[in-house]
């Protein structure tokens, strides 16, 4: 007996060591097992690895594909009974599976996605749950996606069902129901204004380099609005889009904790819907804490680049007229007066689209968001530069009496102006004062010498005689041509200047203002008139050519504010004396710049990265913030 029992004895203990002998440790990658331990239904479309544990434990692990509505039910009975963290994630991440298997755009479908949010929003505010959140847990950042990806989707499917959400309103859950208690928006219009909401997550980005947003609670949308007939005679929105306006906000599902009890008997949660302005706010308070919310900029700037595309820079150029419905300033966002104006200028044969890069990059800066608003001038390029010039002064001015009509209001009376080739020529003339110099360089008669009409005496007072306006306090030049481009001056200079056919109403001036410089002046003598002499109105291009008196004149006039410069070069950076194919350094730089500096870049160096973090710089400084 003694024997058997020794050999009962010995095959235990073999088959104990043999079972040992299956647990140890082979190499495995690092990177593999990093990926193991991030990955969730999200990523993978399956259960992660946490949530298999469980449903192991729980004899569950077999049913989930088969039956998830059945699953679901039994998790959410063990969850009551004791409410653990692994519990919930794993109702939140069958939820999630269980809306992608349900019809495209069915209420089925929606209760799902509903019922993973509110269970992602539990596990991250809950305070009885154990065992405690900790930020450690790669369950916690997978909470805020299943809750980000969750309500989203439900934003989509609500949308495409054309299902209106109002105030009591009870949405099901899977055993249960939401009920909304209220909405709360700070956009700038209600949200029954607006046409559509898209979610950024639907589109991809295309032309712009960098995508700027944060991470955080909340599902960035693109919230699109056509405006109303009589909103352009209205102050406040006046310079906005006229055709489709487009405005990036954050929706944010904010979930009070517990259920109560229905009239029915049925389990209810109460919900309220933020909309947020992401401009403005970044993060908001849950249960006692910061949270920032997700924000997406970029994906609504393009959006409405794609469906509000300015004329092209071509028609500007070559027929003016046909921009004269869309000439002047520009806002993107309803006037704001805490915030300093920053004023766009295209260039020539161009349009405010030039700018979307460079502002995609400065409204990723929190505080040059914090502290500036951005606007354009869109104008036609064909027209002659100090006329367009005095279009920028008369919308500058027209703006002034709209928003600050007393010119007490310090942030728009610290206006910066930044202006790209052509632009930058109609920039500078926003801080000079011309006396008599610019009208001297045309004629060395008087005004009063040839007897022009009063309307002809107004077309000149404001092109050739203008003073610096008080309220632009800094300017900025992107390889202005300030003494001109011998581009201008050639072949295709004179072929481009022949094809531009510039607006009636001065052409028809013209033929005025030709016909008395002709009867007073002789054609032969040296001091002709430049206008005389070119027996035209001058085109934005004549305006470019170095040998052109009023451009020389313009040059050598003093500027009454700060202004900085930056170059471009085509061949090297940092080097004085070179071009950038259109503009050479003779041409762009100006003494008493407070900052020059040159960039490797051809000639649109708006877009340059180097180019932006100086104007970063120059923003911040004026702004009296410090660069870091």
């Amino acid at each position: 007996m003694r024997n058997f029992h020794g050999l009962i004895l010995a095959c235990l203990l073999a088959a104990l060591l043999a079972g040992c002998a299956k647990i140890g440790v082979q190499p495995y990658a690092i990177d593999r097992r990093l990926e193991q331990i991030s990955a969730n239904a999200v990523t993978t479309g399956a259960p992660s690895e946490r949530t298999m544990r469980y449903l192991r434990m729980h004899g569950l692990s077999g049913k989930w594909r088969s039956d998830i509505t059945g699953t679901l039910l039994a998790l959410e009975a063990r969850y009551k009974a004791s409410p653990h963290r692994d519990a919930l994630f794993a109702l939140m991440e069958l939820c999630w599976l269980g809306g992608k298997m349900q019809p495209k755009d069915s209420q089925r479908k929606a209760e799902f996605y509903l019922t993973c949010a509110v269970h992602a929003h539990d596990f991250l505010f809950d305070p009885d749950l154990i065992p405690h959140l900790t930020l450690f847990d790669p369950a916690s950042r997978a909470a805020c996606e299943f809750y980000n990806r969750s309500l989203a989707a439900l934003v989509v499917n609500i949308r495409n069902r054309d299902l209106r959400l109002r105030k009591h309103m009870r949405l099901p859950l899977l055993g249960g129901t939401l009920e909304l208690e209220g909405r709360v928006s700070e956009l700038a219009w209600r949200p029954r204004e607006f046409d559509n909401y898209f979610v950024a997550y639907e589109f991809k980005v295309k032309g712009l380099d960098e995508q700027y947003g944060a991470s955080g609670l909340g599902v960035p949308l693109i919230a699109v609005r056509t405006p109303k007939p009589d909103e352009r005679h209205q102050i406040s929105t006046r310079y906005l889009p006229r055709i489709r306006q487009t405005y990036a906000a954050t929706v944010y599902l904010r979930i009070k904790p517990g259920y109560e009890k229905g009239s029915t008997g049925s389990r209810v949660r109460k919900a309220r819907l933020e909309l947020y302005d992401p401009i403005n706010t970044t993060e908001i308070r849950i249960m006692g804490r910061h949270v920032p919310l997700e924000t997406d900029l970029t994906t609504p700037l393009a959006y409405m680049m794609e469906v509000n595309s300015p004329p092209q820079g071509i028609v500007g150029l070559l027929k003016p007229e046909e921009w004269s419905d869309s000439q002047g300033l520009h806002m993107l966002q309803p006037y704001e007066p805490e915030k300093i104006p920053v004023v766009f200028v295209h260039g020539l044969m161009s349009s405010p689209i030039t700018w979307l890069p460079m502002l995609n990059n400065l409204m990723g800066d929190p505080v040059l968001r914090k502290r500036f608003q951005f606007w354009f001038f869109m104008y036609p390029t064909g027209n002659p530069i100090l006329y367009s010039a005095s279009l920028l002064r008369d919308s500058l001015k027209e703006m002034q009496s709209s928003f600050d009509p007393d010119g007490t209001n310090p942030a728009f009376n610290n206006m910066v102006i930044i202006g790209h080739s052509m632009g930058g020529l109609l920039t500078r003339a926003m801080i000079q004062e011309s006396g008599d110099v610019l009208w001297k360089s045309a004629s060395d008669k008087t005004v009063e010498a040839f007897g022009f009409t009063a309307a002809e005496r107004d077309l000149f007072k404001n092109v050739l005689f203008f003073e610096p306006l008080p309220f632009v306090k800094r300017v900025v030049f992107l390889a202005t041509p300030h003494r001109g481009s011998e581009l201008a001056s050639g072949p295709i200079g004179r072929l481009g200047a022949s094809l531009v056919t510039l607006p009636f109403s001065l052409i028809k001036g013209s033929f005025g203002l030709l016909g008395k410089l002709g009867a007073k002046e002789d054609a032969s003598a040296p001091e002709t008139t430049a206008l005389k002499k070119l027996g035209r109105m001058p085109t934005g291009i004549d305006g470019l050519k170095p040998e052109n008196p009023v451009l020389k004149a313009g040059a050598k006039l003093p500027m009454r504010a700060p202004f900085h410069s930056v170059i471009g070069d085509n061949t090297s950076a940092d080097e004085t004396g070179g071009t950038d194919g259109v503009v050479p350094y003779w041409s762009s730089h100006m003494d008493k710049a407070e900052s020059e500096i040159v960039v490797l870049s051809g000639h649109g160096v708006q877009d340059r990265p180097r180019t932006v973090l100086e104007v970063r710089r120059i923003l911040l400084m004026h702004a009296g913030e410090e660069a870091k």
